[in-house]
């Protein structure tokens, strides 16, 4: 392994567009709310950060505030798709992939501190004013370090089972325990598919949501499917395994934030016991729910966001 770029290396190219995949986007047993968010109009849309195209999809009208998604680790914007098309009809809602993810562009290295360059430079370029944005677990760490920085930039932030407290467990467990591994390439679809897993694991009754995100994580290559991220987005300069985390308190955002968990996620005590009660803190649980929130009561989740935007 390469353990330090040279000063040239250029950015690698991402995998694609989501719509190259929308002949593979059936969920079988999915509910019909589901299909119409899938069917609801879509804009896709890059900015440049550093030299790195950082892509981006966008639903409702193409102007005024806007709320913007970010996923977690090793994931993608189609993760926030079902709900982005119906979060809020009135404004423009953006579903962003953070660089080595999705559509965009991979770097020779990752960090927390460019995941939040590129968190901010897309609610600029797509926002009118200052932006709304919900982070899911990495996704919220990265956003959590931003509002610290730079919150005066933002409306508020929504961060939804993101370990975003210092004595929080390690985020992303096994995929960082597997750092730097390349991706395997599977001889066909099928094959892809059930190699596909959670982490952390979890139950998750809505299969057809694991298998719609499933499906935008793969992409077609020589010689089979392999999946969107890059595997070393979890490596540091050294080569070494890296661990983002939130070195920040949250009582220092510029910007009005609350956090969304899961009531049966793995980092749910440990959020009751760092906010629960605590002043100026908006801690709420959705019922049911692990980790992947979304994934599990999505209706819910929806319902919860909704009300904290005020739709």
């Amino acid at each position: 392994m390469t353990t330090e770029p040279a000063a040239d290396a250029q950015p690698r190219a991402g995998r694609g567009s989501y719509d190259a995949v929308a002949s593979r986007s059936v969920a079988p047993g999915a509910p019909d709310w589901f299909h119409a968010a899938m069917a609801a109009e879509r804009h896709a849309g890059t900015v440049d950060v550093d030299g790195t195209s950082i892509g981006y999809l966008s639903w409702g009208p193409q102007h005024g505030p806007a709320t913007v998604l970010v996923h977690g680790g090793a994931a993608h914007a189609m993760w926030w798709a079902p709900l982005a098309a119906r979060l809020d009809v009135s404004r423009r809602v953006v579903a962003m992939d953070l660089s080595g993810h999705g559509t965009s562009d991979w770097r020779p290295t990752y960090s927390g501190t460019t995941w939040a360059d590129e968190i901010a430079a897309v609610a600029a370029a797509t926002s009118e004013g200052p932006a709304t944005v919900v982070g899911h677990s990495l996704g919220g760490i990265v956003l959590a370090d931003l509002a610290t920085r730079r919150g005066r930039q933002l409306e508020r932030i929504l961060l939804v089972d993101s370990p975003v407290w210092p004595t929080a467990p390690e985020p992303e467990g096994a995929l960082t325990r597997e750092a730097g591994r390349r991706s395997r390439t599977y001889p066909d679809l099928a094959t892809a598919l059930a190699r596909f897993r959670l982490v952390p694991a979890q139950r998750c009754a809505n299969q057809w949501y694991v298998d719609h995100i499933a499906r935008h994580g793969l992409v077609r290559v020589d010689g089979g499917w392999t999946w969107r991220f890059d595997p070393q987005v979890f490596v540091g300069r050294t080569g070494a395994r890296q661990i983002v985390r939130f070195e920040g308190d949250l009582d220092d955002a510029a910007c009005p934030w609350s956090l969304v968990m899961g009531s049966r996620s793995y980092l749910a005590d440990g959020a009751a016991a760092a906010f629960s009660g605590r002043r100026g803190s908006d801690l709420r649980f959705v019922d049911d729910a692990a980790h992947h929130v979304m994934l599990d009561q999505p209706l819910a989740l929806l319902g919860t966001l909704q009300e904290l935007l005020g739709t």
